[in-house]
């Protein structure tokens, strides 16, 4: 089944603006940058954590697992073993 005129690509044509409007707009646009060039900030990556083994006496892993769980069901404070012991050391001056 053919189409009606009315839907035809024909029919659907837009007028192209004549050649001076086309010319007047892009030698308005010639000079204009695409865009600001923003510098890129090259960022040194963070120091990567070293691991290191230490010797616990039972009593004290278990008092540092039981805090880590609290601070981890609370949101609040340091919520891994590594992390206590790191603010530990820091508040002692390390």
């Amino acid at each position: 089944m053919a189409k009606p005129p009315s839907q035809t690509a024909a029919a659907q044509r837009k007028e192209l603006p004549p050649p001076a409007a086309v010319e007047a707009l892009a030698n308005e646009l010639a000079d204009r940058p695409y865009g600001e060039v923003k510098p890129v900030e090259v960022k040194a990556p963070p120091a990567k954590a070293k691991a290191i083994s230490i010797s616990l006496p039972p009593a004290m892993i278990e008092k540092l697992e039981d805090a880590a769980l609290a601070n981890k069901r609370h949101g609040s404070g340091a919520k891994t073993i590594s992390a206590i012991v790191r603010e530990a050391l820091e508040a002692a001056g390390y």
